[in-house]
């Protein structure tokens, strides 16, 4: 997730491990709107999304600190929003490790972005336009977030 686009992707599981897409996509600001705007845009955005939807949970990314702090400070804030927004209609939120998404999908940890997009486009057989630039990578994270949960809410019911 970057904080000008926040990539979102609603997915049905089944018990047997097969996935619907139901929708993806992103909510956008401008790198022009000031930073409270941007923040009232995501909160709102992703209200809409799950009134829209109504899932029965909410997986996100755990915030991932590398070297940039005012980046980090700056995606923390919106994580906040969105989970705030998510506290407002009532859902539990789960949140996630970049390495445990890597692992229940991409099957390794360490598994590249590119590996992990083709994954995602092989599981919900999404085509991109080619030559068409789009934020597809944040949609691609947010559909390996709920596949994430998925399989691993899929695993601790097969377990008991």
């Amino acid at each position: 997730m970057s904080f000008a686009t926040t990539g979102y992707g609603v997915i049905e599981a089944s018990p047997d491990g097969k996935y619907l897409m139901v929708d993806y996509g992103l909510v956008s600001t401008s790198k022009d709107q000031p930073h409270g705007q941007r923040l009232e845009l995501i909160f709102n955005g992703i209200t809409e999304i799950i009134q829209k939807h109504h899932p029965e949970v909410v997986a996100i990314e755990r915030l991932f600190f590398a070297t940039n702090a005012l980046t980090a400070i700056a995606v923390g804030q919106a994580i906040g929003v969105i989970k705030l927004a998510i506290h407002h209609q009532n859902l539990p939120v789960f949140d996630y490790a970049p390495m445990q998404v890597k692992l229940y999908v991409g099957g390794s940890g360490k598994a590249d972005k590119k590996v992990m997009k083709a994954t995602i486009k092989k599981i919900f057989k999404i085509r991109e336009k080619k030559g068409h630039k789009t934020h597809f990578d944040d949609a691609a994270d947010a559909l390996a977030l709920a596949i994430c949960h998925a399989k691993k809410l899929n695993n601790t019911i097969n377990k008991k």
